[in-house]
């Protein structure tokens, strides 16, 4: 079998059994180190964010619709045969505007959801310098840990802490470092 098509079957076979396994009144149920995180959107929370809940207690929110967990680009451990995430990115697209000077309001936010120091630690936000985006790829390391939003844009995570690496140059040719 190929083993592309192999990557794709057990992807989607591991978040079918992980939900389901999780026995949760929210859409996205997913088993870490510390426990079970619960994401609760907007209309399930009955108020205008969206929640994060390790274990039934809430650790993140945000006034967006939904937030998605990226399952695939985690980083975890096995532990009696289950996989346990330790890190991951946690994306939404937020109502509050991120941009003063610029026409596109919105954006994709991202942050880190950290449980290796046996804590939950949320990352500040971090997202791409010209609107809607995506994260094309995480390095996870021990010391530090590398993101790529939309392949160009690279971050480095450590500590709880986002900061970005690369330079972007707009259309008036002057650089931005980063949020």
């Amino acid at each position: 079998m190929n083993r592309f098509l192999l990557i794709i079957i057990a992807s989607l076979t591991y978040s079918t059994v992980s939900i389901a396994a999780c026995n949760s009144k929210y859409q996205t149920c997913e088993k870490t180190t510390l426990g079970l995180i619960e994401l609760k959107d907007r209309e399930d929370s009955g108020d205008d964010y969206s929640h994060i809940l390790l274990n039934g207690r809430e650790i993140y929110k945000a006034k967006a619709d939904y937030m998605v967990i990226d399952t695939g680009g985690s980083d975890g451990v096995f532990k009696n045969k289950k996989y346990l995430i330790t890190k991951a990115t946690i994306s939404y697209v937020s109502d509050d505007a991120c941009y003063s000077n610029k026409i596109v309001g919105h954006c994709s936010m991202n942050v880190v959801l950290d449980l290796t120091s046996g804590k939950p630690v949320i990352s500040n936000e971090f997202y791409a310098d010209y609107g809607p985006s995506h994260i094309t790829w995480v390095s996870w390391g021990k010391a530090n840990s590398i993101i790529v939003i939309d392949d160009y844009l690279r971050f480095k995570y450590a500590n709880g802490h986002v900061e970005q690496v690369t330079k972007v140059k707009d259309a008036a040719g002057t650089s931005s470092e980063g949020k």
